[in-house]
């Protein structure tokens, strides 16, 4: 199926997108509860689209483009996303009055992206606030900027980044039967999910067990539990490689009394015979957010010129002396019985400088249980592109 995303993003697009979210999420210490590459990605375009010399060329390489490809971006996947079921994308750019824009570098954007900052911190902090609601529904409320920061901000690039889709096959919940064992049994009254499926939606590999949660619309999300002796940062890349329709092999080819990572097979009489995929998930609603400083990664996203008020090289931005003084993100990620919704707000601030049946059929049931931590992404399912991913530490509690 072709999609709005299809037509705005190559197959060579999705993959630097997804590689960048892994690069990402490896370099850092921690996986966060969540996390958008994605959000990143385009602001990371738009500043390469200004930077001139070995800045642009580190950009370039972080992005995972040429030239050409990135100067399209920003709007290529503005629109493609707008069109996009179930996710929306919106970008913003807020000069202050000492800041004249190039208006080579502002074609690229939609005349609605460009605003100004006063100066007046309480309004121009109200004003983002505002847009950061509007473009995630309320999700997340508040731009992450600091705009008393000892480098007063001259420029913002913003980017926010709305995932919402319901279930094709929703959850039954329940608070009343705790796990019998695992790391969760000792939780009081955790939010436990059950659902069974008739289709193929649950694979396994050596490392780790891969559940598509598929969405009514274009997005699915994708939770893995990983071994137990696996680092989440194991888990979460064996997690990215099942983007890939072709990992592992399907739980459907396990036999009766067989296991793999969290899964179970097993046989039961049933009134009615078996006609495709019987699978079983017990799973839990999560609620999570995180804060991000993404200034140590600049590493990993291209940033270690830009961040340098000394090398960083804007001409084909502005006239003025810019860099980059701060990268933030604020990332939030719900999972419940009916649906999935997650937001992220990314910036980048640069400072100057019935009867009774007869059961007589055999059936054959996979049944996966998410009993302990593990890794989750919301994936654009047309394309593959990874729109936000985490790790979930502990489950909602009733």
């Amino acid at each position: 199926m072709t999609t709005a995303l299809h037509e705005a993003l190559t197959p060579a697009d999705v993959a630097a997108a997804n590689a960048l979210t892994r690069r990402w999420l490896a370099s850092r210490d921690e996986i966060p509860a969540a996390a958008s590459g994605l959000g990143i990605w385009p602001l990371l375009a738009m500043l390469a689209n200004g930077a001139t010399g070995k800045t642009h060329r580190e950009l370039l390489a972080a992005l995972g483009l040429d030239a050409t490809r990135a100067a399209a971006l920003p709007r290529r996947l503005l629109d493609g996303a707008r069109a996009a079921d179930g996710l929306n994308l919106a970008l913003g750019v807020w000069a202050g009055p000492e800041v004249v824009l190039d208006p080579d570098w502002t074609a690229e954007l939609p005349v609605e992206a460009i605003g100004s900052l006063t100066g007046d911190a309480a309004a121009d902090k109200a004003a983002l606030d505002a847009w950061a609601a509007a473009n995630t529904d309320g999700l997340i409320e508040t731009m992450p900027v600091d705009l008393d920061a000892d480098d007063p901000i001259e420029l913002l690039l913003a980017s926010a980044l709305l995932v919402r889709t319901e279930w094709a096959v929703e959850f039954e919940e329940t608070s009343h039967a705790p796990f019998a064992t695992g790391p969760w049994s000792v939780l009081e009254r955790p939010r436990i999910l059950r659902a069974t499926y008739g289709e193929d939606v649950l694979r396994v590999a050596e490392d780790a067990t891969v559940l598509t949660v598929r969405g009514d619309g274009d997005i699915d999300v994708l939770l893995g539990l990983g071994r137990d002796d696996l680092a989440p940062h194991e888990v979460m890349s064996a997690l990215l490689d099942a983007a890939d329709p072709s990992w592992g092999r399907s739980a459907t080819s396990l036999a009766v009394g067989e296991q793999a990572i969290g899964v179970r097979v097993s046989e039961y009489m049933a009134a009615s015979p078996q006609t495709g995929p019987e699978i079983g998930a017990t799973a839990v609603a999560f609620d999570v957010t995180a804060d991000l400083d993404l200034t140590g990664d600049a590493e990993a996203l291209g940033l270690t010129l830009a961040a340098d008020r000394e090398r960083a090289r804007f001409e084909r931005l502005a006239a003025r002396r810019l860099f980059v003084s701060q990268a933030r993100q604020s990332c939030t990620a719900r999972f419940g019985p009916t649906g999935f919704e997650a937001a992220a707000v990314t910036v980048t601030a640069m400072a100057g400088y019935g009867f009774a049946p007869v059961f007589e059929h055999r059936r054959v049931r996979a049944d996966v249980v998410f009993d302990r931590p593990f890794a989750y992404m919301a994936v654009h399912r047309p394309t593959g592109l990874v729109l936000v991913a985490g790790w979930v530490a502990e489950p909602a509690l009733a």
